[in-house]
């Protein structure tokens, strides 16, 4: 059998991770994983730190993967072993500076800002066509505007034309004004009966994109008809702003992608192949930034979120620590961490700040995808109101941490799931690389899934029930496989339980909740049998409720945070 090779590296701000895969055992495994700080000198270039990874790559294997002229060593000879393709995914870079424009604040302005949410984007400037008709006006905010990037979208194919016909005039000027050294890129998603007079109108030569139109018809809204060309545009931004990385893009079979968009491919990947018909929740945290990404029914939605801090989110780690900490240590703690964002936490105080921090930061994410989507339910209080499963946690946030345990009760409390779902951990950040790799050989992401490297955190029974703390909400019924014993428990409103899985050993488990509970089974008081895979943490019943049971004395409320803890173990 010819081994063939599969090289990917990740560039974030603060780190660069290289993976390499290969079937020399007969299907896709790691074999290497390295990792360099990204700029641990200042002014540094992004190829010192790929140059790092790959030589320790090397090291590793052995295998010859860069030339002396800094090249990838790929071999396009499919008889001789060797490497085959390179992908190159990043999510470092500036916010891209976005104007938005369209004939409508619902049917484009909106479309526009889902569009550019899902990646590392700020949007300075909104013009609606309907609102603003005077051209001249538009012209003077264009003008008076820094900007990277500018999307233009509005009407269905074969629609009215005359307020676009206007703005592309605009946007012709606002090209000659530019230069060619300062021109912005220019992305069209409208009315495809324009697309030749944007072509003749607008001569931006490659800074101009083409879409398909996101509103091709009445009532009807598909993002993807422009998500080629903005990932296109997103990435000549990043190559202007990294040119380093134009040498090693240049070659044949490197792919450069947006991370945000080789996990979103496959986390699409992995609602189409799952057979429990739920959708596909993915969390991804760093340090500096966290990105969600939804996928229901093949529909992507997705939020990139820089962190902030502010009054507000110091009151919300206070609400969620668990331990009695004051305001301006808190705000202390949380101005070191975006200075030093490698920073670990030492004390109990430092990481219950941590832990509710981390719970904060994923409410605020999934808040800010609920506000622009309407078909994704959330709510920080009550949680999703759908159900997801798996739930995929990715990032070096959660590989920080110093347990299993830790990263569930952030997850949980962050996500606050609906039903019956599976918490699965990322440990080798495998999923950008696959989802880089993937139009390479489409067995590598299938067989690299399959072979379990992405590890169960915990299964997870969330119970929906109206009646009060301390009432019976759901029976359980536990058959481990070991003969006719099987062990038999109670569930009671507010509780937070756990259940050890076997390795290697399903968990079966018979649901009898009382009639007012719901536990994903699809009505309530409806139960009936499940299989619990091994995991990590096992079987974990949260009853504690949706918003939680809490007592009202603030004292009361940490204490009741720090059991949920103890019960999982979480400081052992």
């Amino acid at each position: 059998m010819i081994t063939s090779s599969y090289l990917s590296i990740d560039i974030s701000s603060k780190r660069t991770q290289a993976w390499l895969f290969d079937d020399q055992s007969g299907s896709y495994r790691l074999i290497a994983r390295s990792e360099a700080s990204t700029f641990s000198l200042p002014n540094q270039e992004l190829t010192s730190a790929i140059e790092k990874v790959i030589k320790e790559l090397e090291a590793k294997t052995g295998l010859r993967l860069q030339s002396g002229s800094k090249r990838f060593q790929i071999e396009t000879d499919q008889n001789t072993p060797g490497l085959r393709g390179v992908g190159l995914t990043f999510s470092v870079g500036k916010p891209i500076r976005v104007v938005l424009v369209g004939l409508s604040e619902k049917y484009s302005l909106e479309p526009l800002r889902r569009l550019v949410r899902f990646y590392n984007t700020e949007v300075v400037l909104e013009i609606s066509l309907q609102n603003e008709p005077n051209v001249s006006a538009q012209l003077e905010k264009l003008t008076s505007t820094a900007f990277d990037l500018l999307i233009l979208a509005g009407g269905i194919d074969g629609g009215p034309e005359r307020a676009l016909r206007a703005m592309i005039s605009n946007l012709r000027l606002l090209v000659q004004l530019r230069g060619a050294a300062n021109r912005p890129q220019i992305l069209y998603t409208g009315n495809q009966a324009l697309t030749d007079f944007v072509k003749m109108e607008i001569d931006a030569g490659d800074d101009l994109h083409l879409g398909g139109n996101i509103q091709p018809e009445s009532g009807r809204e598909d993002l993807s008809f422009g998500s080629k060309a903005l990932l296109e545009a997103i990435n000549r931004l990043r190559l202007r702003e990294f040119p380093e990385l134009l040498q090693l893009t240049e070659q044949p079979r490197v792919k450069l992608l947006q991370g945000e968009f080789a996990r979103a491919r496959m986390d699409n990947w992995l609602e189409q192949t799952q057979t429990n018909g739920k959708k596909v929740l993915h969390i991804h945290l760093e340090p500096e930034h966290a990105h969600a990404i939804a996928i229901q029914d093949g529909k992507r939605m997705g939020v990139w979120q820089n962190c902030r801090v502010d009054e507000e989110v110091v009151s919300a780690i206070l609400a969620q620590s668990d331990q009695s900490i004051e305001p301006a240590t808190a705000a202390a703690y949380l101005a070191n961490r975006e200075l030093h964002p490698d920073f670990v936490p030492v004390t109990i105080e430092e990481m219950s700040m941590e832990v509710a921090w981390m719970s904060v930061r994923i409410r605020c994410l999934l808040s800010e995808m609920a506000a622009l989507y309407d078909d994704f339910h959330y709510d920080d209080q009550v949680g999703l109101v759908d159900d997801f499963e798996p739930i995929l946690l990715s990032g070096s946030s959660f590989e920080r941490l110093p347990s299993a345990r830790h990263t569930f009760m952030i997850a949980q409390d962050g996500i606050l799931p609906h039903g019956i779902t599976t918490l699965v951990g990322d440990d080798y950040q495998v999923i950008t690389p696959l989802g880089a790799l993937a139009e390479f050989d489409p067995l590598l992401p299938t067989q690299i899934v399959d072979s379990d490297i992405i590890s169960g955190l915990a299964t997870v029974i969330n119970v929906d029930s109206p009646i009060s703390a301390g009432q019976k909400v759901l029976q359980l019924e536990l058959d481990e496989g070991y003969g006719e014993v099987r062990e038999h428990y109670q569930v009671y409103q507010a509780e937070l339980k756990r259940f050890e899985t076997v390795p290697d050993n399903d968990l079966r488990v018979y649901l009898a909740p009382e009639p007012e509970s719901d536990v994903g089974m699809g009505l309530r008081g409806l139960g009936g049998w499940l299989n619990a895979k091994a995991t990590n943490l096992g079987l974990i019943i949260d009853a504690r409720g949706r918003p939680f049971f809490l007592p009202v004395d603030d004292q009361a409320k940490k204490e009741v945070r720090r059991d949920w803890l103890w019960n999982l173990g979480a400081w052992s």
